[in-house]
């Protein structure tokens, strides 16, 4: 050691007694330094704190992250960081906000006292695959919309589809809350006690592009029903939704067919091979699961309480007072949540989704080509509801009556299966043709299907290729030259089947 490097350390000593003053020191840069130019350094940060926020959906986070880094820096002429440094500076950030959370997060408890007071509604994928109900192949994971209310934890509504939730399902959903749930379970063939239904003050709502739509906007504005959304990036404001698509998806994991809840292990399960509810069989396990067990079970947020057993308690049967007292009622209720378009009358009528449709009033109208809102059913597009500013409702069909009822999915499908096969134009001729060809496979397969079960429970039935099961043991003949088996009288006699006169 140099006499300096003495004189050094004496002097770091005397500064401060202790033993970690004259200890070694690290070289290099000290941690938490950063050696980034100034305008490197705003634009790593702007893009951390605004940019990636507001993307969404990314396959590759970090290595998009660089690029766009990369793409700012070149633009304004400044040495762009490398990719473990950007690494780096991601990972502080998300600490960063990790401990901001604590700080953010709303003390105390979202409290509503009354019934219908707000509702709370979000839509989740669940965990499971669900097959078709011919084939019991696999067809995809179902989506579920929920609406619970907050002030006695009930599930008021839940709504099971195949498609991407949308307006449609909106409207589906929220008239199953507003409505009597006694036809919907009859049709479900349960009998299961669902009193909770009404018409909600305010719902509680995420930011998604569905329950932004003019639809719903204008259903709950006839209504009286408010709109609160969540503030962006704080999914804690909707605490109860969320907790309770913990809990059903905990339950659904027990299913065959479950994907779980992460990929990892799913190769393991083999949840294509396991699957074997169809949609309608899960939509009754739902309410099963929702109106016997979840219902009727202790709920910590309630303190020990049901949510049953709240709803009564709370004089949940008088938030219906505000529903409609008729069908007729009723069915107005869900016409003023069915998904909106603006359509021309034209020479022939209206046309939506490649089909032509007609009323007497359409003559009248189609002279100076006015314009209409539409509001359609997605499940039945045999009709749909035309209106302008200052008339009433009326309803249009099928301008071909020959037609039969289909839906928006059955719709959609038929397109995309005539797009593939090169059509560029698309008739409604054409459409219903292969509709009308599809089903006929469908029924012709299930009426297959029944004439084989039939055959294979009929007695004396055996695989094609295999001879008949022989009703009276044949005794085997004895070839020429071999020996016959000893016989082990030590073993009791075989029994014969023999007929008795």
């Amino acid at each position: 050691m140099h006499w300096t490097t003495v004189y050094r350390l004496r002097k770091r000593f005397l500064a401060d007694p202790v033993i970690s003053a004259v200890r070694p020191r690290e070289r290099g840069p000290k941690a938490g330094s950063r050696r980034l130019g100034a305008r490197t350094e705003l634009i790593v940060d702007d893009v951390l704190t605004t940019w990636l926020p507001r993307q969404r959906l990314l396959a590759h986070p970090l290595t998009d992250l660089t690029l766009e880094i990369r793409r700012r820096c070149v633009e304004t002429g400044t040495t762009p960081p490398g990719r473990n440094l950007v690494a780096r500076r991601w990972a502080a950030h998300r600490e960063a906000e990790g401990m901001e959370h604590p700080i953010k997060s709303a003390p105390g408890n979202f409290v509503v006292k009354n019934p219908m007071d707000v509702v709370q509604v979000d839509h989740t994928q669940a965990d499971v695959l669900v097959v078709d109900p011919l084939s019991r192949r696999p067809i995809g994971r179902p989506w579920l919309s929920l609406a619970i209310d907050v002030a006695t934890r009930c599930v008021v509504g839940f709504h099971v589809g195949m498609e991407r939730p949308g307006a449609a399902t909106v409207a589906l959903l929220l008239t199953r809350v507003a409505q009597p749930k006694r036809a919907w379970l009859d049709k479900l063939g349960l009998e299961v006690e669902w009193p909770m239904r009404g018409v909600p003050k305010v719902l509680h709502l995420d930011n998604a592009a569905e329950f932004k739509s003019r639809a719903l906007r204008t259903g709950c504005s006839e209504y009286g029903i408010e709109l609160m959304y969540r503030p962006v990036g704080r999914p804690h404001f909707g605490g109860h939704i969320e907790r309770l698509n913990r809990t059903l998806m905990e339950r659904v994991h027990g299913l065959p067919g479950t994907t779980g809840s992460s990929p990892k292990g799913r190769k393991a399960r083999a949840p294509e091979k396991r699957a074997a509810l169809t949609l309608h069989e899960f939509e009754q396990w739902l309410a099963l699961e929702i109106g016997q067990r979840y219902h009727h079970s202790a709920h910590r947020g309630l303190h020990g309480a049901t949510p049953f057993s709240m709803w009564t308690a709370l004089n949940g049967a008088a938030a219906e007072s505000a529903l409609p007292a008729t069908p007729e009622a009723e069915w107005q209720f869900l016409l003023q949540f069915l998904p909106v378009v603006q359509r021309t009358i034209q020479a022939d009528g209206l046309t939506l989704f490649h089909i032509r449709y007609w009323h007497p009033v359409f003559s009248t109208w189609r002279l100076n080509r006015r314009t209409v809102t539409v509001r359609y059913h997605p499940e039945d597009l045999s009709r749909v509801f035309v209106s302008v500013p200052g008339k009433p409702i009326i309803e249009a069909r099928f301008a071909d009556l020959r037609h039969p009822p289909i839906s928006l999915w059955e719709q959609r499908a038929i397109v995309r299966y005539l797009r593939d096969q090169g059509q560029k134009r698309i008739s409604e001729a054409m459409m219903f043709r292969a509709i009308e060809e599809q089903r006929g496979l469908v029924t012709q397969a299930q009426r297959d299907t029944r004439r084989a079960k039939v055959k294979k429970s009929r007695p004396g039935h055996h695989a094609p290729g295999k001879p008949p099961r022989p009703l009276f043991p044949v005794a085997e003949r004895a070839v020429p030259g071999s020996q016959p088996e000893p016989v082990d009288y030590s073993q009791p006699a075989p029994a014969y089947n023999a007929e008795l006169w």
